[in-house]
């Protein structure tokens, strides 16, 4: 992958929709997240998941996407939820206050997701331990 590209990879089973992201999701890239979940809410999905297991970098445009993509889907009836976010992009949503707007899941010591935590948890960056478990 080359520095500035994002790789969208959605992957679908019963409604619910994977959108693994990997790169950069900057000022350049931010119109195709926007536009993909567009697209799925068009589809009527009834949950997005973004998994930023491999989101090395957000900007403000990246964030301002977010946002945008989780009001497309309080329109459409649809649900944004987050996943595994790596420590940078963790920090980011939490200096930005964004942790208390935004859905976020975590992964169990098993591998498998649990139920979406309440809106104030944190969510346990990809590689650190919850204080909870």
């Amino acid at each position: 992958m080359r520095p500035g590209e994002l790789l969208l990879d959605d992957k679908s089973r019963d409604g619910s929709h994977t959108l693994e992201l990997a790169g950069e999701l900057d000022i350049a890239t931010a119109p195709d997240l926007e536009a993909t979940i567009l697209s799925l809410c068009a589809s009527h999905a009834g949950e997005i998941v973004l998994d930023l297991s491999k989101l090395e970098f957000v900007d403000s445009a990246g964030l301002r996407a977010i946002l945008s993509g989780k009001a497309l889907c309080e329109e459409h009836g649809c649900q944004l939820v987050m996943t595994h976010p790596r420590e940078p992009v963790h920090r980011l949503f939490e200096v930005t206050g964004l942790l208390g707007r935004l859905r976020f899941r975590r992964r169990s010591a098993d591998g498998h997701e649990s139920p979406t935590p309440e809106r104030h948890e944190s969510p346990t960056p990809e590689g650190h331990e919850s204080p909870h478990v």
